[in-house]
């Protein structure tokens, strides 16, 4: 007892040195988080493009293997009511707008003017919306896969009219098993490797998890040695062009 009392000082600080190096192993040398590890695939991007409204198609200007770019028009609605109303609206705009610099007409009629042209613009912003909404436009350079509707046809809102293919942006397609999807969220934070050159990584992020075990395509089957598992697709940032087309790679997630 003589003794601790004599190095109470240096108690103190021994206890105080093991607190500090307990807290940096906690926060700075604990156990790794688990990673998770699935085998993919790199392949070109393929968008699918629809329409968002529920009209008739007008015209279709892609067919299938045709080479498009970023902001062509590749399809339109009939969409002739909403038309009509647009340049009605147009025109009675203009009407409105000529009153309200006409000094013939007196104060009370313009202000009149003035509070009809204020609904007119909301109602044509509206509208030129919905018009805007009755395309396709392609988001980027690529080539058109699949075609699903024609013209005649009723669109639905969502549903897929064109698959297109863009080569030079890709993902990388996977398949997880049950214990790993469950740890899998949209947007995460993966890393990707090749199995020629581990050390090099591009990185990205998934973009996409099935909720249901689906039957694997041959090559994924041959790949991971599953049968079934959940489809996941990771949206890789590679500027470079690091990562080949059907190359096998590791998406690991941590």
């Amino acid at each position: 007892m003589e003794f601790i009392r004599r190095n109470q000082g240096v108690w103190a600080v021994l206890a105080i040195l093991s607190v500090l190096i307990l807290v940096l192993f906690t926060f700075f040398g604990g156990a790794e988080e688990e990673e998770v590890a699935m085998r993919g695939k790199v392949e070109p991007r393929r968008m699918y493009l629809s329409f968002n409204m529920e009209y008739p198609i007008g015209a279709m200007y892609a067919n299938v293997g045709d080479e498009v770019h970023r902001g062509d028009v590749l399809g339109v609605l009939q969409m002739d009511d909403l038309t009509s109303q647009a340049e009605a609206a147009k025109n009675s705009i203009a009407h409105y707008e000529e009153e309200m610099k006409d000094p013939n007409v007196d104060a009370d009629e313009k202000k009149l003017a003035y509070s009809k042209l204020s609904g007119l613009r909301a109602d044509l912003l509206l509208k030129e919306k919905f018009l805007r909404q009755g395309r396709i436009v392609a988001p980027a350079d690529g080539v058109i896969s699949v075609r699903l509707q024609n013209p005649g046809e009723m669109a639905v809102a969502m549903k897929p009219v064109f698959y297109l293919e863009a080569p030079n942006s890709k993902w990388v397609h996977a398949y997880a098993d049950e214990a790993y999807a469950k740890k899998l969220n949209k947007g995460m934070y993966v890393k990707v490797m090749t199995e020629i050159m581990p050390a090099m990584t591009v990185e990205g992020n998934i973009e996409y998890v099935s909720t249901v075990a689906e039957p694997l395509p041959g090559s994924f089957s041959e790949l991971t040695g599953a049968v079934k598992g959940y489809e996941v697709r990771v949206d890789v940032k590679d500027p470079k062009h690091f990562l080949k087309t059907g190359e096998n790679v590791l998406v690991v997630v941590k």
